[in-house]
């Protein structure tokens, strides 16, 4: 009995000497004559393989960083992502573990300082300012801009002139058909599996009545997939409300293109989710072309044994802010809708919150830019209190594209969206072509400002949906 109460007592005391230790532990350095390690993060952490001081950072490009000693870590702000082994860090935060971390920042082209904060391993912290300089941004409005020239121009050199126009989706259009060739070899260049999906009704598939374009990048969870799109094809001739197009430069062309830059900017990435990256036939007709990729079985449709989570669509792009009306003087409206919105009074789905993130934090929109007067055509539920916002960012059950397929299966979606009707009518008539959208904007530099704009903002949202555990498929919650 004396031997327990012996020990008991000497478990108290002991206590009561550690209890001690943490409570007089802050106060040594007051009152001894040590003083706190003094930090000095180029001894463990370096950009680009130079000491932080001495880096400078190309917006919009990715940069090399290490990161060694056990215990320190690294931080940044919303416009400067961090990625580990080619995919996204939602907490913009690491720390070292055990070994050297190995990873990238990416910096948008809106980024005007950069600071990274440095920890060290003791608790103590330094913000770290590094100086940035305007890069080549891995996406761009010049590359876009000489792809769909090159794509949209007709001469008899072939290697300056794409000439893949008239790419109405019917039945032995040679048309289409060299461009979906053209388009399949632009992802399997980049090492996506790509598969052209030719669906027909009537048994004769020289005559399809959808022609897909579809390339795979397989993701790290082998039960969901993810996707992104654009359709491919223009409308008719003869088509309302226009009386259709032979160039079709916004609709679709433009998101054509940028969905080629998406390509080659998510190659390096690791994502998630197995992904699709798609350029769908049959739009104009009733969203022929994403059906068939939806509601078939094939082995490279859509997985029904997988939850798709999410889509982002691209349709009718760069006819938007910054971009201001030639002559008038108001900016172009910039539509993003996020769904499905089943309750307008309330937010019903995650990917909202990346939606919005996107633009207000990390691209640092003007979110409350109004015109005075209102615009001519915008969403379903909120017009009435959006229809002189120039930023019509929020969920919405506006349909009118390939994004509909996907969220009727469930999927979270967003669908990017420029001006269109009264305030650009051009789209579905012969004058929608790359030279009066030139023309309508005030200038090429002007056309491709906000092409970049939008293309960063799509890229963004897709990067960190994949990173995002709460966007599920609406089915399944």
């Amino acid at each position: 009995m004396f031997a327990i109460c012996a020990k008991r007592m000497s478990r108290r005391i002991s206590a009561l000497v550690l209890t001690t230790l943490f409570v007089i532990a802050p106060l040594a350095g007051c009152f001894g004559d040590e003083k706190a390690t003094e930090i000095v993060p180029e001894d463990s952490f370096q950009i680009d393989f130079v000491d932080p001081e001495n880096a400078v950072l190309r917006s919009g490009e990715f940069h090399d960083f290490t990161l060694e000693g056990k215990g320190n870590a690294i931080s940044t702000e919303p416009d400067v992502m961090i990625f580990i082994n080619g995919t996204y860090v939602v907490s913009h935060s690491v720390m070292v573990e055990d070994n050297t971390v190995y990873g990238q920042f990416l910096t948008t082209p809106y980024v005007t300082e950069v600071n990274i904060t440095f920890m060290a391993d003791d608790g103590q912290s330094e913000i770290i300012k590094v100086p940035i300089t305007e890069g080549t941004p891995i996406v761009n409005g010049e590359e876009w801009f000489r792809k769909i020239d090159f794509i949209t121009s007709v001469c008899t050199d072939t290697t300056k002139c794409g000439g893949y126009v008239n790419r109405w989706m019917g039945a032995g259009n040679g048309f289409f058909e060299r461009a979906a060739e053209y388009f399949k070899g632009q992802f399997e260049g980049l090492g996506y599996e790509t598969y052209l999906l030719r669906v027909t009704d009537h048994g004769n598939l020289a005559q399809p009545e959808s022609l897909n374009v579809i390339a795979w990048k397989q993701g790290r969870n082998d039960n969901c997939v993810q996707g992104m799109g654009g359709h491919m094809d223009i409308a008719p001739p003869g088509g309302p409300p226009g009386g259709g197009t032979y160039e079709g430069a916004y609709d679709n062309t433009a998101g054509t293109v940028a969905m080629l830059l998406y390509a080659r900017a998510f190659a390096d990435l690791t994502f998630e989710c197995d992904t699709f990256l798609a350029l769908w036939s049959s739009e104009e007709e009733g969203l022929r072309g994403s059906n068939a990729f939806a509601n078939n079985q094939c082995d490279y449709c859509l997985p029904h044994d997988k939850e798709l989570e999410f889509y982002i669509n691209m349709d009718m792009m760069g006819m938007s802010w910054p971009a201001k009306k030639n002559g008038v003087g108001d900016p172009f409206p910039y539509h993003a809708w996020s769904g499905p919105d089943l309750n307008p009074d309330v937010q019903d789905v995650a990917i909202t919150s990346v939606l919005d993130h996107v633009h207000r934090n990390v691209m640092k929109a003007p979110m409350d830019l109004r015109i005075d007067g209102t615009y001519g055509a915008g969403c379903d539920q909120h017009w009435d209190e959006h229809a002189d916002l120039v930023f019509d960012v929020h969920e919405d059950t506006f349909g009118r594209s390939d994004h509909v397929t996907f969220r009727e299966l469930g999927a979270q979606t967003i669908f990017h969206l420029g001006a269109y009707d009264e305030d650009y009518s051009a789209y579905h008539s012969p004058t929608d072509t790359l030279d009066n959208m030139i023309e309508e904007v005030g200038g090429q530099e002007e056309l491709e400002k906000s092409m970049e704009f939008v293309m960063w903002a799509a890229m963004l949202e897709f990067i960190i949906a994949d990173q995002t555990p709460e966007i599920r498929n609406m089915n399944e919650l």
